[in-house]
């Protein structure tokens, strides 16, 4: 379960999700495609893993429980794979 305080909201995340948000810690969208293909390596793709990355990261984000920042000033950036994403909610 992940609690966003800023728009008070309590979410479920399935397996898939929970990894892409353990992920978000700073790293850039193809660090965290890299990460999550080696956890799901053989029964993902790289292309699959980055998929699913994308979208997990996408639905994150239009949830508030990550955001895109840049990695030079740490302000939200907006999405693109030079921006790394952090955690803004609660887990």
């Amino acid at each position: 379960m992940v609690f966003t305080p800023d728009d008070p909201e309590v979410y479920t995340l399935n397996p898939s999700a929970w990894l892409v948000l353990r992920l978000c810690d700073g790293r850039s969208e193809d660090e965290i495609a890299s990460a999550y293909h080696a956890a799901a390596e053989p029964m993902l793709s790289r292309e699959e893993a980055r998929s699913e990355v994308r979208a997990g990261i996408e639905s994150l984000m239009r949830k508030s429980i990550v955001e895109a920042v840049h990695r030079r000033t740490g302000k939200r950036a907006p999405p693109n794979r030079r921006a790394g994403h952090e955690k803004k909610a609660q887990s």
